[in-house]
């Protein structure tokens, strides 16, 4: 049996051992009304109701097919969902970060029932779950194989209920958004390529310290603004997946995309506490069943997907740099030297864990 055909059962089985710890629609253009999308009530006894999900993708990414991992992921979740009930429940995404813009307001937000549902990077939901930060440690997975291991791993099913725990938001799905990648306007090559670049960076330690180390200036920017920062030259350079990158145009505002995959990283999708507690268990059960295959679903693209952007991307005239072997070991060595700060965040037990786990994996294979 191959990689692939393991990695799915293994996934299968463990999705079906979790415990309960969930939008689309085309109407992107104004805010909600303030009042509840649904009556609890009406949602227990199986009427209909309408889930709002706030995201900082863009609104062409959730138009028609959608664009990258995540757009086509809610797109299948909308369309999934909203058959599967019977047209009982409908959709609407609000993008481009409409309804919040920083990891406080999309968990606040979500605390206080402003949204159905909602979108985090597992990075920065690290600033209230740590174990998350295993999720986006530089250079720990070298593949996808790597780290689909984990997401199908009770690991995961550990890190979704602390979540739960911290933010009483349901984690639902981990939609695979790829490996991450540097956009300049220079050829680098090397770290000491860096020296002087001005960076942009989520708002998480981790990246910041891996840029920091790597020579670079930080300069946080919320996702929704940085085409614009880039654009007025408020920073150099960026790092994303290339989904983002093509699903924002980034590059049209970058010369050169390095080939550096520093990051693996997902998107956690999540319901609001106030949401979740008012429908019924049969509903819970669907959300999670269409959520499930829509993660899978998002898996079956990313491979093929990120080939496709970076040829997306040279076809716009940016240059697609390829890193040696040798190169890309100097980017390795100096990011692994932020590890101990992981362990630090996520505790020596819980990082050892990891580690452990994700070495032994890579060995037997």
């Amino acid at each position: 049996m191959n990689k692939t055909k393991k990695r799915f059962l293994t996934f299968m089985m463990v999705l079906c051992l979790m415990v309960s710890l969930t939008a689309c629609g085309g109407d992107t253009s104004a805010p909600p009304d303030s009042s509840p999308s649904g009556d609890a009530g009406d949602a227990a006894q199986g009427e209909s109701y309408k889930i709002r999900f706030a995201t900082n993708s863009s609104a062409a990414d959730v138009a028609g097919e959608g664009i990258s991992q995540t757009g086509k992921g809610m797109i299948y979740f909308c369309k999934e969902i909203e058959e599967r009930s019977g047209g009982r429940i409908t959709t609407q995404i609000f993008t481009d970060g409409q309804l919040a813009s920083s990891t406080q307001e999309y968990i606040g937000n979500a605390q206080a029932g402003a949204y159905e549902m909602f979108m985090l990077n597992c990075g920065s939901w690290a600033d209230y779950t740590s174990a998350y930060a295993g999720l986006n440690i530089p250079y720990l997975y070298m593949d996808y194989d790597d780290a689909y291991a984990v997401l199908d791993s009770e690991l995961r099913q550990e890190w979704d209920a602390l979540a739960q725990q911290d933010t009483q938001c349901i984690p639902l799905a981990h939609l695979d958004i790829g490996f991450r990648q540097l956009t300049a306007n220079k050829e680098v090559h090397s770290p000491s390529d860096m020296k002087g670049i001005k960076i942009r960076t989520m708002v998480d330690p981790i990246q910041m310290a891996c840029w920091e180390a790597l020579g670079a200036s930080v300069t946080p920017v919320p996702y929704a603004e940085l085409y614009t920062a880039l654009q007025q030259k408020l920073v150099d350079a960026q790092e994303n997946p290339p989904s983002n990158i093509v699903s924002s145009k980034l590059y049209e505002m970058q010369s050169h995309c390095m080939k550096t995959n520093h990051n693996f990283t997902t998107t956690i999708m999540a319901a609001s506490p106030v949401f979740w507690n008012s429908i019924s268990d049969a509903d819970k059960a669907l959300l999670q069943e269409v959520w499930k295959d829509t993660e899978l679903y998002v898996r079956s693209l990313t491979s093929e997907l990120s080939d496709g952007f970076f040829q997306q991307m040279a076809d716009a005239g940016t240059t697609v740099v390829e890193l040696s072997n040798d190169e890309l070991k100097e980017f390795q060595d100096v990011a692994k030297t932020i590890w101990p700060q992981i362990e630090e965040q996520m505790g020596s037990e819980a990082y050892n864990k990891l580690v452990d786990f994700v070495l032994d994996y890579q060995s037997k294979q």
